[in-house]
């Protein structure tokens, strides 16, 4: 359950990432902070001190990508799109994995194909969302700066 919350307020200032070995949470709030200026701790304060929800931040690190951290902050458009994608890739997984299983012949084909993802799966299920996502943020938004936290 710690590995896997049910509801998460996404945070870019939170102090827990999401793993993206696990499936995404089934609840997530995307806080819509619209301001011009970057207020760190915003968002973490809202979900913590006014809801009461843990917050978590997305793993963007686990993409790699220059400038991008999991402590960006991202439109919403983008954190939607992400959390969509990332919801439709492990569910094929699950429905993918559940097929071969019931098609299989014997128990050590049955076995090798058990319904649930590995650790490896759910991760290329985040990293192929979040870059679809990524891309399509950049391709909606050319000129979005991007922030980076001197912490």
């Amino acid at each position: 359950e710690e590995n896997n919350p049910k509801t998460i307020y996404l945070s870019p200032d939170a102090p827990y990432t999401l793993p993206a070995s696990f499936p995404p949470p089934h609840n997530v709030i995307v806080g819509m902070l619209i301001d011009r200026r970057v207020t760190t701790n915003r968002s973490l304060q809202r979900a913590e001190e006014m809801l009461n929800i843990h917050a978590a931040r997305l793993p963007l690190d686990e993409l790699h990508v220059k400038n991008l951290t999991s402590e960006e902050p991202l439109n919403v458009d983008c954190v939607m799109e992400l959390m969509q994608r990332w919801w439709w890739n492990c569910d094929r997984l699950l429905k993918d994995n559940a097929f071969r299983e019931m098609h299989a012949v014997g128990k050590d084909e049955r076995e090798k194909h058990n319904n649930r993802g590995t650790k490896e799966d759910y991760r290329r299920c985040f990293i192929e969302a979040a870059a679809w996502a990524m891309k399509s943020q950049r391709d909606r938004h050319p000129n979005r700066t991007v922030h980076i936290n001197n912490k």
